[in-house]
């Protein structure tokens, strides 16, 4: 004898239901509740002439439904009920596989028996090709923890500079997988790199200039999983952080100052290194800039132009600025009226003295 090892799929299917290789058809099965629910304790066979006992088996064309509370069902060809058995109640052998199950889910089958599995249904059938035995489980399916794979770096939509070449991304993450993990795989355009079996990976892949996409595949040793994150590539030193500086441009007596401008220039070599805005009516301004060293210069006519040297710390600062009124000339008394006037008056003092 041989023993099949039955464990299968989904839901009972409807009673007439076309399965099989040779579409054979399910009958309706007809449970009877009056039938006692018995243990037993020893594997079921098929027999070919069945005389009702436990003991000594189940007939050929049984059909045999797992139910979902834990019992055993066996039926005749036709539909009929013959048994109702505990799978919790009768005894445990053990599989191939090491584990113990209940004896219920474990059936000795004739030699050269052919078997053949549809949706949640299995059929067997003996060596001159008729139906000896279904099985039929109403189980349903296990739920599987799935594989998951989270990469911490890059972030999707990423831009990374590199200053080296050949240019290369570092990839860091983690795979979840319950079933083992084999290995992990770093795929881009350009290559790929193996990280080892760790669920922890940290490795360094091959990319190109511009747009790159990066995936991980998690070869665990049930199916693969894989993830994929979109990066940009840029070669050289990347640009300074952008820095928010906003404040109040005011005199020496506390007033503001509207229409001041105010320049920020950054000391880093850029394309565009200088940021400018003028202040508003209460003298307020606020402002963007590359770099945390900036050369902030004010100018307002009237006042002295301010031009010094600062390093912010954070991305968003506060900086007010105070300006000093400009020395003032009498309206129409410029340079030049100030020479004539001094020549005039020696003039002046030459005649006298005649």
């Amino acid at each position: 004898m041989t023993f099949l090892f039955a464990l299968l799929l989904a839901a009972v299917p409807a009673a007439g239901a076309d399965l099989g290789p040779n579409q054979h058809l399910i009958p309706e099965l007809k449970v009877n509740e009056s039938i006692e629910t018995i243990a037993i304790s020893g594997e079921l066979s098929l027999q070919p002439e069945w005389d009702g006992s436990v003991t000594t088996g189940i007939p050929f064309g049984s059909i045999l439904v797992h139910t979902a509370d834990e019992k055993t069902l066996v039926f005749d060809s036709d539909g009929n009920q013959l048994l109702s058995i505990s799978d919790e109640l009768s005894a445990k052998v053990p599989t191939p596989a090491g584990v113990e199950k209940p004896c219920t889910w474990v059936h000795q089958l004739p030699n050269d028996s052919r078997v053949y599995h549809h949706d949640n249904a299995t059929f067997i059938f003996g060596k001159a090709g008729n139906l000896i035995l279904t099985v039929i489980n109403e189980h349903p399916p296990p739920v599987e923890d799935p594989i998951t794979i989270n990469i911490t770096s890059p972030r999707e939509g990423e831009t990374v500079w590199i200053d080296v070449v050949p240019p290369r991304v570092a990839v860091v993450g983690e795979v979840h997988a319950p079933a083992g993990l084999h290995n992990v795989v770093v795929r881009s355009g350009i290559g790929e790199v193996s990280c080892g079996n760790r669920p922890e990976f940290a490795c360094s892949v091959p990319v190109s200039a511009g747009e790159n996409t990066i995936t991980v595949v998690a070869d665990t040793h049930g199916p693969l999983a894989e993830k994929t994150v979109n990066v940009t590539v840029r070669i050289g030193l990347p640009p300074p952080p952008a820095i928010a500086v906003s404040g109040r441009v005011t005199d020496t007596g506390g007033n503001p100052v509207p229409g001041a401008l105010v320049r920020f220039e950054s000391v880093f070599t850029l394309d565009e290194p200088l940021a400018a805005v003028t202040t508003d009516e209460d003298g307020r301004y606020q402002i963007t800039a590359p770099g945390h060293r900036q050369t902030v210069t004010v100018e307002k006519e009237g006042y002295s132009t301010i031009r010094e040297g600062f390093v912010f710390e954070n991305p968003t600062n506060t900086l007010d600025l105070e300006l000093e009124p400009s020395s003032r000339t009498v309206p129409g008394f410029g340079p030049a009226l100030a020479v004539l006037s001094l020549l005039g008056v020696f003039l002046l003092i030459g005649r006298k003295r005649r």
